[in-house]
């Protein structure tokens, strides 16, 4: 690489690094007053708010909002090298356009490959002790209503609850399926399930059992039972926000295990895993629209830049919640409502590298 390629590339990186910490530090200061008085009427030390909560925000609200931090960055950088007539001095030393734009690439591999590793692996460990310190000294009980909970209690076994009432731990539509070797062996379905608060048991209601052999099957049908499963009432305060929490490995193996349950509402699980790899890869459009907006030396300079790259980031984030929406509860397939974006935006990217001035 020359010697300008190390310049640009330092300078892509240098002020990515510059404008994620710092506004990550106004992320942090906004998150504090708004759970300021969580905070003092809990029992969490300074300690556990620190290192339990914001050392896991901070990945979080990062990997989140790491596309429009890098179109930031390369706006921000390219806007003062154009001000400073330094791309025309690269333009007219025999470098073409397109040659200029390998470090914006190589730095655009740099940050969406590490994106995408943190989205499949590290960020989801560090959603989990987020989200068990939220549950714990934050949301607790304060929700009244869940729906579709659909949990792993143990190796192979997959419970699911249509919707659950945390004020007396009743919920309604309750089934359990568990899975050997990748086959279904047991199936119970019942019409209510409830917390019994003296015998530390649940109560379920209406319930068939179908227990699948070689040999045939054997069904067991009742009014009622007792049963000690294998999770508590408290375990519902984390509803599906558990998918955060899964490595992709994980995320895939439990999708897997409701499609052969039967289990509805999986886009939902499915959103989540394509949007780990979307999100890494809306890296490369963003450098790309910022590389071509930015380098041209235009009146107002950075602040008109500016100015256009939030607006594109606002343009993005609201086609993201439509095509998410129409894919979790319309006929939109997953795949395709998480690449939408994606997909309208590297038309816009293309169109503006195009008429960028070479």
């Amino acid at each position: 690489m020359k010697k300008i390629d190390w310049y640009i590339l330092k300078k892509f990186l240098g002020t990515f690094v510059f404008i994620i910490v710092l506004l990550n530090l106004i992320t942090v200061v906004v998150d504090v007053s708004e759970k300021i008085d969580n905070f003092l009427d809990g029992s969490a030390t300074v300690w556990e708010i620190i290192f339990s909560y914001y050392m896991a925000f901070i990945p979080y609200i990062s990997s989140m909002l790491a596309p429009f931090f890098v179109l930031v960055a390369v706006i921000f950088f390219t806007s003062q090298l154009a001000d400073r007539s330094e791309i025309i001095a690269i333009l007219n030393s025999g470098t073409s356009y397109y040659r200029m734009l390998l470090p914006y690439g190589i730095g655009a591999l740099i940050l969406g490959g590490g994106l995408w590793v943190c989205n499949n692996y590290l960020v989801p460990m560090a959603n989990h002790k987020r989200l068990l310190f939220e549950s714990t000294y934050i949301n607790k009980f304060t929700r009244t209503l869940s729906y579709n909970y659909h949990r792993q209690i143990s190796p192979g076994t997959f419970m699911y609850v249509e919707n659950y009432r945390p004020a007396d731990a009743v919920g309604s539509r309750f089934s359990i399926d568990k899975f050997e070797n990748g086959k279904m062996v047991t199936k119970l379905r019942s019409e209510s399930i409830a917390w019994d608060t003296i015998k530390k048991t649940w109560r379920v209601k209406n319930y068939y059992i179908r227990e699948l052999h070689p040999e045939g099957d054997v069904i067991r049908t009742g009014a009622s039972m007792d049963s000690l499963f294998s999770f508590r009432p408290e375990n519902f305060a984390i509803t599906t926000d558990r998918k955060d929490e899964m490595t992709t490995p994980a995320l895939k193996d439990f999708i897997r295990h409701m499609q052969k349950a039967g289990s509805n509402d999986i886009e939902f699980y499915e959103v989540e895993l394509y949007r780990r790899t979307s999100g890494a890869f809306s890296v490369l459009i963003m450098t790309l629209i910022g590389v071509s907006l930015a380098s041209r030396k235009i009146r107002g300079g950075l602040g008109w830049h500016l100015v256009l790259g939030i607006a594109l980031c606002a343009t993005f984030e609201i086609i993201m919640k439509f095509s998410i929406t129409f894919s979790t509860n319309a006929s939109l397939p997953p795949f395709i409502g998480v690449w939408i974006p994606n997909f309208l935006f590297g038309i816009i990217a293309f169109y503006l590298l195009k008429t960028a001035p070479k």
